[in-house]
């Protein structure tokens, strides 16, 4: 689904851009989300309220029963637009696939539009040590940017944030669960 609300996007604002001579802004793009999501029946609503978990500046964790995702609402705060959000799960997708979101919907709270994904739980079995997050970043051709965000100059991409409660240990191996990711 992020693919086809990406392209749908992508396809709707080409023509606004381009009259404009402008990037649309995330209200303006948040408008063609709601409209789209409203002809396919993707406005979601079923959301685990009373298995919240915890929350970051960008969005609200749902633990569900199965003990398989958990559900996050997320606002982009971190992104000019939903665009760009879209194109950091797409990324995230293809460098972290063991914690791949799947975007399940859009829900509006408090005329907020907010994504909904869904996400592979990890239970972490260790602290998460940073150097390891280095080690591996760097490993991947990343550099450090600055503290925990990084930049892959030859792919054009930054990854922000990667501090411990955003990469868990799960017998040794690391899971990126909540990265920030910017094309260039």
């Amino acid at each position: 689904m992020i693919c086809d609300i990406y392209g749908h996007l992508e396809r709707g604002v080409k023509n606004l851009k381009v009259a404009r001579g402008e990037y649309l802004d995330k209200d303006t793009e948040g408008m063609i989300i709601k409209k789209y999501c409203a002809q396919r029946d993707l406005l979601y609503d079923n959301i685990p309220f009373s298995q919240y978990i915890d929350e970051g500046a960008e969005q609200k964790v749902f633990y569900n029963e199965d003990d398989i995702f958990v559900t996050k609402l997320n606002d982009a705060i971190f992104y000019v637009n939903w665009s760009q959000y879209l194109e950091s799960l797409l990324v995230h997708n293809v460098l972290f696939p063991e914690t791949a979101y799947e975007l399940v919907g859009f829900v509006t709270i408090n005329n907020v539009l907010l994504a909904v994904v869904k996400q592979p739980y990890i239970k972490p079995t260790a602290l998460t040590i940073l150097d390891n997050v280095r080690k591996a970043m760097l490993s991947r051709g990343f550099v450090i940017k600055r503290r925990n965000d990084y930049i892959h100059e030859e792919m054009g991409l930054i990854i922000e944030d990667l501090h411990e409660e955003n990469v868990l240990v799960r017998e040794g191996v690391l899971f990126y669960i909540d990265t920030v990711i910017y094309l260039r």
